[in-house]
């Protein structure tokens, strides 16, 4: 027994290594586990980035977002992922085979283009065979016929309709180009047209022209939904071999577990063979000779071990770098995503000629004053100002005048409100404003010394010095009210101000 306890430095020297090992090992979990942290906070982050692009796709999205938050579930998230890919297969077909009734459509263009109604009448027989993939090349097909009625018949496009009141149809759509969310890229076009329409020049071509603009921006908007499909399905890819890939990582965690048990099971009964044949030993050489042979055994298990464990974690390393390779990439993904959707929502709920917020933006905030309303029990007034007769400025000193005074009085508005108060362009020459904890009589106060702020300022237009003033309509929000009543008393308000002299507020 004197010679095996000076023969203990071998097995001193294999426990150390497998400590190590373990250490190791330990080292190997913990960066696992961080870097599926940091996967499932990415993709929970990539979601929160596309959330609201599609009201159909968001539960999905939602459903994965909170799966995550628990961390990697192969089997939930598996399933979560395919019923994600089979709602947006299912998008992108309804978009492709949804069609809309056109005969009133074709009717009309009949009427106007009798010279084209072969190439109209070929045009809807294929609409209605769904033979256009998308309403953007159906689109494309009806600007097609349109331009070659130009082109050819050299037949100018007129609307001449007996006893038509002209300037209610200007006016009309004026109003549907004020309505309409128009992109930045088309905002300049559409200002040309409205001030074509305010000089009251000749429908026909006035209309052709809104009509094109409008399909322009129809076709712009498709191409944008079809962009974000595709961005979408390409999201729903990547997600999936994530998962795949982290999935993997796991297994790769679970057989490392697995062969670090066997190995402690053959260690330990190979020591425990050792003991007992120690104990029973009865002469130095064979004892020398087991404990040599058992050492070895060991050392080769051990060695063995050694070896599977660091090709295994070469390989987990790999696929752990190529992991935070495409999460890098995704992450600069999302990050240019929602530096374009900011650009994007802040284009879409901003006036381009007065840098103010838009009847969208205005809506929003109003829905949000409401609530805020009905929840705390507090006062809300509303304003609408509309400029006193702007059609004499358009009239006298152009269009281009007016843009300028409607610019002018953005900037007084902005100026003299509260920071917690919200003006917008309403469109034309009217705009709006929102008084939180302002009952009417101290929101008529607050509308006074706007309209004398304006009533003592000008602007200069060819040399001149141009006098504006406003009307106001005012209402304070009441137990029961809805968007429409509060707005419409308020605008019933710019009515009375309008009909009993101008420049003036009053409240209803």
């Amino acid at each position: 027994m004197v010679f095996l306890k000076n023969k203990d430095d071998g097995p001193e020297k294999w426990k150390e290594k497998y400590l190590r090992l373990l250490d190791d090992q330990e080292k190997t979990d913990k960066q696992y586990k961080a870097n599926e942290d940091l996967l499932c906070k990415t993709i929970v982050r990539f979601a929160l980035a596309v959330k609201g692009l599609n009201r159909q796709l968001d539960p999905h999205i939602n459903r994965i977002r909170n799966l995550l938050k628990g961390g990697l579930q192969s089997e939930l998230l598996q399933k979560e992922l395919a019923a994600f890919s089979t709602a947006l297969i299912a998008l992108e077909d309804s978009q492709l085979t949804s069609q809309l009734d056109a005969a009133l459509l074709f009717e009309f263009l009949g009427k106007q283009y009798p010279n084209r109604q072969d190439q109209l009448d070929q045009v809807q027989e294929q609409y209605e065979s769904h033979q256009f993939s998308t309403n953007q090349a159906f689109y494309l097909a009806l600007l097609n016929v349109i331009d070659a009625t130009k082109s050819s018949d050299h037949v100018e496009f007129t609307l001449e309709l007996p006893g038509a009141d002209i300037k209610a149809i200007n006016y009309q759509l004026i109003r549907l180009l004020d309505n309409a969310e128009i992109p930045h890229i088309f905002a300049e076009d559409a200002e040309k047209i409205k001030g074509r329409l305010h000089a009251e020049q000749a429908l026909g071509p006035i209309f052709d022209d809104t009509v094109a603009l409008l399909l322009a921006v129809k076709t712009h908007l498709e191409q944008e939904q079809q962009e974000m499909a595709t961005f979408l399905s390409k999201l729903t890819e990547q997600l999936t071999e994530l998962g795949v890939k982290a999935t993997g990582v796991n297994v790769a965690n679970e057989n490392s577990l697995k062969k670090r048990n066997l190995l402690d099971r053959a260690v330990s009964e190979q020591i425990t063979e050792l003991r007992e044949q120690s104990e029973s030993a009865t002469q130095l050489e064979p004892l020398k000779q087991i404990v040599n042979s058992r050492l070895t055994v060991i050392t080769q298990q051990i060695q063995a071990h050694n070896l599977q464990e660091q090709q295994e974690r070469d390989k987990a390393q790999r696929e752990m770098q190529a992991l935070s390779d495409r999460l890098a990439d995704m992450e600069h993904e999302s990050s240019e995503l929602r530096s374009k959707l900011d650009l994007a929502q802040y284009r879409a709920t901003r006036d381009s000629l007065t840098n103010l917020p838009n009847r969208l933006a205005f809506e929003d905030r109003l829905l949000h004053e409401m609530a805020r309303c009905k929840r705390q029990k507090t006062p809300m007034s509303m304003m609408v100002w509309d400029v006193d007769l702007f059609k004499n400025i358009n009239d006298t000193y152009g269009h281009k005048s007016g843009d300028k005074a409607l610019a002018a009085i953005a900037n007084l508005l902005s100026r003299h409100c509260r920071e917690i108060d919200f003006v917008a362009r309403f469109g034309g020459e009217e705009f709006v404003m929102l008084l939180p904890e302002t009952d009417a009589s101290s929101a008529l106060i607050v509308a006074e010394k706007l309209r004398k702020a304006v009533q003592n300022s000008s602007f200069n237009a060819k040399g001149d010095k141009v006098k504006i003033t406003l009307s106001c309509g005012i209402s304070q929000y009441i137990e029961g009210d809805t968007n429409e009543t509060l707005f419409n008393r308020a605008d019933a308000g710019l009515y009375t101000a309008k009909q009993t002299g101008r420049n003036r507020c009053v409240v209803v």
